[in-house]
């Protein structure tokens, strides 16, 4: 027995120094022993894993909308659990906060939607339609009606899918008396930006050939494709385990996963490089890139990219107008047009520098929609240029490099829009 409980005791002895040492190597090293620490508050880096290649956006607020393709406009967001069950909705459809969905027209209301790209989309999630519809409601044709807020803007739509969206939902049976756009950004930059170096259609959806990857039948491409899918379950399904076993509070357990979980990361990511250089070497057909298109010059792209959304603009007009409805088209404000804001040293860190790669453009682009924007207004459609909103305000708007809008920018958006509208409807009912 005396032999025994020495052995134990040796072994005891032999395991402090193991967790002491351990310890030490994992306090000298605050990389390796993060890993564990955030995956058991809940943050799986396996989970992260799975997310890095996907196409779609990290929201300010945290979370991840992922992106899948949509036969009719480009590509659409893969709803939450939730909005699958019950009624359908918008957010069924791929609108993230899109609404309900009714296929006649809810009873003493006034149904608005909106169109449009990121900025349109985060307007509306923030109360920016509610904001116009508080000096709306206030119109005869609209005293005593509720509103009906109806999104399918989405971060990174440009046109044709504001325009195939509406009719898309149009078709559906969605019944709008007030149809509003706001883009403009999108239409010039993401093109010339990420789609024309790809040797993509200026007119497909942003990130097209990306988007496609997936559906290369390359057999290299999908081989390459289900052994980093393998990796990253791997991954995750190793840090579930661990995470549920009382061995997490080993800090010798703890190094060892740190070192083979490291490791495993590395592979990932080298798998992944492969991956992307073989996309890029073998990604040429036509699922990705389209036709060509003849665009010349700089200036000749940012002109044709305009013509192209000027037409946009009037078959949504045509689209809304022949259900009886109200089309109103706002070009988005955006601080790499010459003189639409002042800015101190302190907006110009947040909303300038960094936006090299794209600005020019967006200052090229935007002359070509200022101009196309006077001939849709031209031919009776109710346009406003709102590049120089902000023409006269000092204090800080926008909150990053391509022209999202704070709290007080979206404000005074929707304030002018408000007036605009109104005036427009000169007190004409929907």
């Amino acid at each position: 027995m005396k032999r025994i409980l020495f052995r134990l005791l040796l072994l005891a002895i032999g395991l402090a120094i193991l967790e002491g040492g351990s310890w030490l190597l994992l306090a000298a090293s605050p990389q390796l022993q993060g890993r564990m620490q955030t995956a058991a508050a809940g943050e799986d880096p396996g989970a992260r894993g799975r997310a890095q290649g996907r196409i779609g956006h990290l929201l300010p607020a945290g979370g991840f909308l992922e992106e899948v393709i949509h036969p009719y406009f480009g590509y659409s967001v893969i709803p939450p659990a939730q909005a699958l069950v019950g009624p359908l909705s918008l957010d069924a459809l791929g609108f993230p906060n899109g609404g309900p969905f009714e296929r006649e027209h809810p009873p003493n209301s006034v149904v608005i939607g909106i169109f449009g790209g990121s900025v349109a989309a985060y307007f509306a999630k923030f109360g920016g339609v509610q904001a116009i519809w508080e000096q709306l409601k206030t119109l005869p044709a609209f005293a005593g009606k509720r509103l009906v807020v109806l999104t399918g803007a989405h971060i990174g739509m440009k046109q044709p899918q504001s325009l195939m969206a509406l009719s898309y939902l149009q078709a559906l049976g969605v019944d709008f008396d007030v149809v509003i756009l706001l883009d403009g950004f999108n239409e010039v930059v993401n093109a010339p930006f990420d789609l024309v170096p790809a040797g993509v259609f200026p007119f497909f959806p942003s990130l097209w050939n990306q988007r496609v990857a997936n559906l290369e039948l390359d057999t290299t491409m999908r081989s390459r494709i289900g052994e980093l899918a393998y990796l990253k379950e791997r991954r995750a399904d190793g840090m579930a385990h661990l995470l549920a076993s009382p061995l997490r509070y080993s800090q010798t357990v703890e190094l060892l996963w740190a070192l083979y979980d490291r490791n495993l990361e590395t592979t990932i990511e080298a798998k992944r490089v492969e991956l992307d250089t073989h996309k890029s070497d073998a990604q040429r057909d036509y699922t990705a890139t389209g036709p060509q298109w003849p665009h010349g010059s700089d200036d000749a792209l940012s002109a044709d990219l305009a013509a192209f959304w000027f037409e946009t603009s009037l078959q949504m007009r045509a689209l809304t107008e022949a259900k009886g409805a109200h089309f109103f088209h706002f070009l988005q404000p955006n601080q790499h047009v010459p003189g639409s804001k002042p800015m101190d040293n302190a907006e110009q860190a947040v909303a300038i520098r960094g936006g090299e790669a794209f600005a020019p453009y967006a200052t090229r682009g935007y002359r070509f929609l200022r101009e196309r924007g006077a001939q849709l207004a031209a031919q009776g459609v109710h346009f406003h240029d709102l590049t120089q909103l902000f023409a006269e305000t000092t204090e800080p708007i926008y909150i990053d490099n391509i022209g999202h809008l704070g709290g007080k920018g979206n404000e005074m958006m929707a304030a002018a829009m408000a007036a605009q509208i109104a005036k427009d409807l000169a007190g004409t009912a929907p």
